[in-house]
């Protein structure tokens, strides 16, 4: 049995969203819009923006939840339930944590002792020592 000659081919096309030249692996017939790789992984990624899929993953048993989070716009597949705000921004975990963190260290910087007074010194609930003599 033989093989037959195999031919790769490539054709210049030009992106229709931002105009560089590029090559493809297949033979373009021109009659379709044809995009970069950068502007199909925009294009994709706004199409998924504040979207949530629900995926079952049969190696693990669970449901999986793809989202991209709108804060650092990574791509996400995670085990937990990504949380909304009040805008209605999806947050993933390591951004929800960065924030939770962030706002804990405002408030701390907020928290001001005062100084205790002579007063309230002398109505504290303990005794002071006498000195025998």
């Amino acid at each position: 049995m033989k093989k037959g000659k195999t031919t790769l081919t490539s054709t210049k096309v030009v992106c229709a969203k931002c105009g560089k030249d590029y090559f493809v692996s297949f033979v373009a017939d021109g009659h379709r819009d044809y995009y970069c790789d950068e502007c199909l992984k925009e294009m994709h990624k706004n199409r998924k923006e504040g979207k949530i899929k629900k995926v079952f993953d049969p190696k693990n048993e669970k449901y999986m939840f793809d989202f991209i989070c709108d804060v650092c716009g990574e791509f996400r597949h995670a085990f937990y339930t990504p949380k909304r705000d009040k805008d209605g921004k999806l947050w993933c975990k390591e951004c929800l944590s960065k924030q939770t963190a962030e706002e804990q260290k405002k408030s701390r910087k907020n928290v001001r002792i005062a100084p205790a007074s002579q007063a309230a010194k002398d109505s504290l609930p303990f005794k002071k020592e006498e000195d025998d003599e």
